[in-house]
């Protein structure tokens, strides 16, 4: 097991479970043409170019990660600041998706 996999291993383990709220929208569009890139175009380009992913997760599962808890908007800019981020003078390892900033609404009433 390489240094990056154990990493990811601990951070799974180390992380709460969240189940993100149901896709609409936009945002099911951007996570079903993610999908189909991670099912059938990363493999394609893969046998051709043959290498990895330097960071963990890899950039299409970060991208579906923060769209579905960021929504479409941040989501993809928090996608595309990490493609920025991929290059060949980047070490990589374990980069996770910033949590989502806890919401301001309350679904009761504070009490008197």
């Amino acid at each position: 097991m390489t240094r990056v996999q154990v990493e990811a291993a601990q951070h799974d383990a180390d992380a709460p479970e969240t189940t993100p709220a149901p896709a609409k929208g936009v945002t099911r569009v951007l996570l079903d043409l993610l999908d189909f890139y991670r099912r059938w175009l990363s493999p394609a380009i893969h046998s051709v170019k043959p290498g990895g992913c330097r960071y963990l997760p890899t950039c299409s599962e970060y991208a579906s990660i923060a769209i579905a808890n960021h929504g479409p908007l941040r989501g993809v800019a928090l996608a595309g600041w990490r493609l920025l981020r991929c290059n060949p003078f980047v070490r990589g390892g374990l980069d996770p998706v910033p949590p989502a900033p806890a919401s301001s609404h309350f679904h009761h009433k504070p009490l008197p």
